[in-house]
């Protein structure tokens, strides 16, 4: 594979405004509703008046070893080759959300009849899964993707995830609020490091 592209995030400069978010449903045409590619969580810490708030915006991380993938009964989840980008065809999808309840970082979405009232011809069902895409659309126009163009705090940057680690030799494999990847939302230990591909920095 390729070298695999990657998100990195620095959580001091995140002010939580949800920019990200905006620009993430604008560009993807992700209607108004309960699916939101991005998600942008504050965790508290400490008590008043010594109090520190921490922003986390996390998306779909596309891991080295998706566990999304591994489970899809359909093969409707697969990891691009060329850029390691992971992607869902919804036109395969039946929506039996094993994906959600696997992954560790709630990066499937699903619709509702709010957001897509009208079933398209080649979907098998009303809602299939959707997700961030790492805007692979825009990384061919030789764009950011949308998040990391939005983002007026540059709290968020991309690129290969070699040439991040080159750039932030501090860079953390963790920060506040992040899950543990290890786990999945059952506690139970994965088969396999999901290894994302997600570089963080603290302070």
């Amino acid at each position: 594979m390729a070298d695999q592209n990657a998100f990195y995030f620095y959580q001091n400069r995140c002010s939580g405004c949800g920019a990200c978010q905006v620009a993430c449903k604008d560009w993807n045409d992700v209607k108004p509703g309960q699916a939101s590619w991005r998600k942008v969580t504050r965790q508290e810490s400490g008590s008043f008046p010594d109090t520190t708030i921490y922003n986390l915006s996390l998306a779909c991380n596309h891991c080295s070893s998706p566990v999304c993938v591994s489970v899809c009964p359909m093969g409707a989840i697969f990891k691009r080759e060329k850029d390691g980008v992971v992607i869902v065809d919804r036109s395969v999808c039946i929506a039996c959300k094993q994906c959600l309840s696997s992954c560790p970082f709630g990066a499937p979405q699903f619709g509702d009849a709010e957001s897509e009232p009208e079933k398209q011809p080649e979907w098998k069902v009303d809602h299939p899964m959707q997700k961030c895409t790492m805007c692979w659309d825009r990384l061919e126009l030789g764009k950011d993707p949308a998040c990391v163009a939005a983002c007026p705090q540059r709290a968020l940057e991309f690129g290969l995830k070699t040439a991040l680690l080159e750039k932030y030799t501090d860079a953390e494999t963790s920060v506040v609020g992040f899950p543990d990847a290890e786990l999945d939302p059952s506690g139970n230990k994965l088969d396999e490091p999901t290894d994302p591909s997600i570089l963080f920095r603290s302070k």
